[in-house]
């Protein structure tokens, strides 16, 4: 059956994964961004190759090198929120970072290391509120398994 995306929480580790395992990601410490609006699609996008055949004249698409694509990330803005702050300050650091995304079952996670980039204040309006958006750049395959909250 298909699942919502509704109670899926996001956490952030100031610290990357010394390796990109399940036993990496589950040894760093975790912080909660609180208030998670949106969790934009987190993958990789190939190159492609090609490869010309004189004579079938065909030319044929070979699989590349890949790279992080960047998923955005909303948020409302909670003071004091300790995940928020690591966020703000991930994107002033410029180093990887590891994020954990919780499914909704509470049960299983999806790792990744990379990057957060381009943090961003919502705009002020009257059909606006209080929050950001940043995107986050994986640098590393994913990893699922087990979620791994803070006590």
């Amino acid at each position: 059956m298909t699942e919502t995306s509704i109670k899926k929480r996001l956490f952030i580790s100031a610290t990357p994964a010394a390796t990109q395992t399940l036993a990496g990601y589950q040894a760093l410490t975790w912080v909660q961004v609180k208030r998670v609006v949106t969790i934009g699609a987190i993958g990789f996008s190939h190159d492609t190759i090609a490869a010309p055949d004189l004579e079938s004249g065909i030319t044929a698409t070979l699989k590349g090198a890949r790279s992080g694509t960047a998923g955005q990330i909303a948020y409302r803005t909670e003071e004091g929120d300790a995940g928020q702050a690591a966020v703000v300050a991930a994107n002033e650091a410029e180093t990887e970072v590891s994020i954990q995304i919780v499914d909704p079952d509470g049960v299983n996670a999806t790792y990744w290391t990379g990057i957060v980039h381009s943090h961003t204040d919502n705009e002020s309006s009257v059909t606006s509120y209080e929050g950001a958006t940043f995107s986050f750049v994986p640098n590393y395959a994913k990893v699922r398994g087990a979620a791994d909250l803070p006590a």
